[in-house]
């Protein structure tokens, strides 16, 4: 199947050429698929050009024979009322080249008033749309160049804080690897501390610490001990009168007695206080 296809290629191809060199010679190929299939490719791009050129050729003589028809038709009414190309004068024949080349240019088909306004209606309008449209894209031009102007502004205003941050932080670098390096020491000495509490903590349970024994407590028990010291002086005071007591010695017993339980009781209260300090 491929075979008889590359087959009726190459006799396309083949007639092609022939068509296209008409009586010379067709330059030697060779004949294998690949060849014929860019022979082929080139015969179909070079028929559709070909066709293309010949609409425009056929549009061309078209036009030609209607401009033709138009230019007899002119002249057969200038001849009927008496005039001809050749009876203008030089400003006529000038005014009548440039309606049909302004013709030519609108691509108008005939040289009629209703054809030439209508073409200029088209064109004014077309002029109005191109303006508008030209007013809108400068519009947005000028938007486009406020926004691109205060991106600029602040493109140089970032530019600007950002080197003044690069040179704050070269500045402050120093300084914060200093203070780094001082808070990596002090977390070190702080956890160090820590296990130093802990192990003296620990070591005071083993020596049998007692709350009662700190620094606190013993000032507390100082202070009682100073407050039975002073509650203890007038009461010897008072026993030592009772020295020079009168000669009435049953009174004088009783009132020994009391004195002497009263400061027993003062001195054993004194004597635990003594005892709790030194524990």
């Amino acid at each position: 199947m491929e075979e008889e296809q590359v087959s009726h290629r190459h006799r396309e191809v083949r007639a092609w050429l022939e068509k296209v060199f008409g009586g010379a010679d067709i330059p030697q190929y060779e004949i294998n698929e690949h060849t014929i299939d860019i022979l082929y490719g080139l015969m179909q791009r070079n028929q559709e050009r070909d066709r293309d050129t010949q609409i425009i050729i056929d549009d061309f003589n078209q036009k030609a024979e209607e401009y033709h028809a138009e230019a007899v038709r002119l002249s057969s009414i200038l001849q009927s009322v008496g005039l001809s190309p050749a009876s203008l004068s030089q400003s006529g024949n000038v005014s009548l080249r440039t309606l049909a080349n302004t013709a030519l240019t609108l691509g108008i088909k005939d040289a009629t008033t209703s054809s030439y306004l209508l073409q200029m209606t088209e064109l004014a309008k077309s002029d109005m749309e191109t303006e508008q449209a030209r007013h809108s894209e400068q519009r947005l031009s000028e938007q486009l160049f406020t926004k691109t102007k205060a991106a600029l502004i602040k493109c140089n205003s970032l530019k600007k804080a950002l080197s003044a941050l690069e040179d704050q932080v070269e500045f402050q670098q120093p300084q914060l690897e200093k203070k780094t390096k001082e808070s990596g020491f002090l977390l070190s000495k702080s956890k160090q501390y820590k296990n130093n509490l802990k192990q003296l903590q620990n070591q005071l349970q083993q020596n049998g610490f007692e709350a009662n024994t700190t620094h606190q407590s013993l000032l507390k028990l100082a202070e009682e001990l100073e407050e039975l010291n002073g509650r203890l002086a007038p009461l010897k005071s008072k026993l030592d009168s009772y020295h020079n007591l009168p000669p009435d010695l049953a009174l004088a017993k009783t009132k020994i007695a009391e004195a002497n339980l009263q400061l027993a009781k003062l001195e054993a209260e004194l004597a635990k206080s003594i005892d709790m300090m030194h524990m």
